[in-house]
Order: C-alpha cells, then structure tokens, then sequence
C-alpha cells in the first residue's frame, strides 16, 4: 500500500503519524504524483511518448531524495515517508532506473549521481557487469573532452555532480505557453496559429501592465504569466513538450471529473496529435505501476515491476 486516505487512529501506538499536510513534503502533492506517475491508464498505449513522459517522474525522484536526505530531517512517521517506506522495493528499482536514464540524457541531479557512482561501485565489488551502468559512466569520462559537451570542463560537471551553466534543473516541466495553447486547441477549438495569436496578445498585455505595477506580474486568476516566444521557439518547445503535456491534460480532466470527450475534442487531438484515437472515455486504474524509463519498458524486462505491487485506496 502506498497511502491509505481512510487511515484510522491507533491507541496502541504511541507515535501517531504526522497530521499536517503542508508539511514538507506536502501530503497533498505526493498523493497527486502517484496518481500521475504509476497509476495505469486507457490511453498510454497509443503512442509511445505517453509511457517515456518524464515531466513528473523527476518531480517523484525529487521527492524521494527529499525524504531520504537526512539533512532534511523528515519525521519517521511522515505520512509521505510511511508511504515510501511501504513500498520501498518498488521506488528503490525506479530510483535507479530513473537516475541511469537521466544520467544517459546529461539532465542529472547531483542525487542521480551521487546514485550511480553507489551503484557503479556495488557492480564492481560484486563483479556484476552491468554494461548499461558500465557505458553510462564510461562516456561520461568521455565527455570532458567532447566537442558535443563543450561547456562540460571537469569531471564533476561530466558526473553532473555539479550542472552546468544554463541547464534548467527540470528540463520536464511542462512550459505554462504549452499548457495554455493545448487547452485553447482542444477546449477552444482554436487553431494552433490563433493559439499563438491570443497568447502573444495576452503576453504583449501582461507586459503593459508590468511596466504600470513596476515589475509585478498578476494574471486574473494568479495562474503563471504567458510569455512572447518566436516562431522557432514554438517549434522546438512543442516538439519537446506537446505530448507530456497532452498526458498532463488528460489526467487533469480525469482528475476533475470531467472523464468524457466529447466528439469534436477527440477530433481535434486526432488532427494535432499524430492522429492518434483517443478514447472518448478516459480511464485512470488504481493499481498498476507503469514506471516509463528504460529498461522498465525495455524488451528484456529484466526489472520489470508488476500490478500487484503497489496499491492505492481512495
């Protein structure tokens, strides 16, 4: 079980867990984040960027670290802790998983690092040869003297123990333009190019309005401000992100209810999204883990974690 919302008090235990859920970690957002990450689905099937969506497996990752830093002292009965902790085999597999993919990509975390230098070690004592570990570390001695890593100077910024210079530090975070456009196109029924009208428009005011409030960006409903991008920065941002944030979308929907597509809205994602059928009727399971990196999905399946492993209740 990962968290258990009908949790009962225990008078024989003395150490009852934390009540706070804003606490941090928030209890609220972790529960949100399994919902978004291992919960199975009706539509990942349909195209293979559905299950290799990244935007909130790092934030899951994040967590996991925050947890396990001791530095950061989290109460043992932490309901997010319990929650790892009752499935701690599970996110130890993805924890690893997860860090090597990310190590491969060059967008590690000092975490992810930090874990593959563990793991390196331990392939090595117990002569385990795992070659997948053993090229990603071989290429990133390798890549001091890259020309296709030409800001990477030291072999910590190799290892991603410390980032390099403009590197975000979550390259998968969905950027609010996107999130904006997709839901002009499938709720709208705009046209991209319209889309991109009204957001620049939107932007062009904001802009206005910061120059009136002396620096202040407010949107009516506090959402994050929209932003002026070029013609090739919409290019590349929606070749990146359009179908996280299509899967970002979906379970939105799914987690507000609104679980029924109408006709025209599965038409305008067909039209938009490689034309793709999507089910009129979305459907989120919650007892499957589907863990979209690598080898977890991998023909050899050699780590592959099961359905009956984790169980949410709600």
């Amino acid at each position: 079980m990962i968290y258990n919302l009908n949790m009962k008090k225990n008078k024989e235990n003395t150490m009852e867990p934390l009540k706070d859920v804003n606490e941090k970690p928030s209890l609220d957002r972790w529960t949100w984040l399994l919902k978004r990450t291992v919960m199975d689905n009706n539509w990942n099937v349909l195209h293979e960027s559905f299950q290799t969506d990244n935007s909130y497996f790092r934030e899951l990752a994040d967590t996991l670290d925050y947890v396990n830093d001791e530095a950061n002292s989290v109460h043992p009965n932490h309901l997010v802790r319990q929650s790892i902790n009752g499935a701690i085999g599970v996110f130890k597999v993805f924890r690893e998983v997860f860090a090597l993919d990310m190590f491969k990509k060059h967008t590690a975390t000092p975490y992810d690092a930090n874990l593959i230098i563990s793991m390196f070690n331990r392939t090595v004592a117990f002569e385990e040869n795992d070659q997948a570990l053993l090229d990603a570390v071989k290429d990133a001695f390798n890549k001091r003297r890259s020309d296709e890593f030409p800001l990477v100077n030291t072999l910590d910024q190799a290892f991603q123990i410390s980032r390099v210079e403009g590197r975000p530090p979550n390259p998968y975070k969905v950027p609010n333009n996107v999130k904006m456009l997709l839901a002009m196109i499938i709720d709208g029924d705009m046209s991209k190019a319209k889309a991109i009208e009204r957001i620049d428009s939107m932007a062009n005011n904001h802009s206005l309005k910061t120059q009136e409030n002396k620096g202040l960006w407010r949107t009516a409903n506090d959402q994050p401000r929209p932003q002026v991008w070029g013609e090739d920065r919409w290019k590349n941002e929606m070749r990146k992100y359009k179908w996280a944030a299509l899967n970002d979308y979906l379970y939105e929907r799914v987690a507000k209810g609104r679980t029924s597509l109408t006709e025209a809205e599965s038409k305008r994602i067909h039209k938009n999204w490689n034309q793709i059928d999507i089910p009129q009727e979305l459907e989120v399971s919650p007892t499957f883990i589907r863990v979209g990196t690598g080898r977890l999905i991998g023909k050899d399946r050699t780590k592959t974690i099961t359905a009956d492993v984790i169980k949410t209740k709600h």
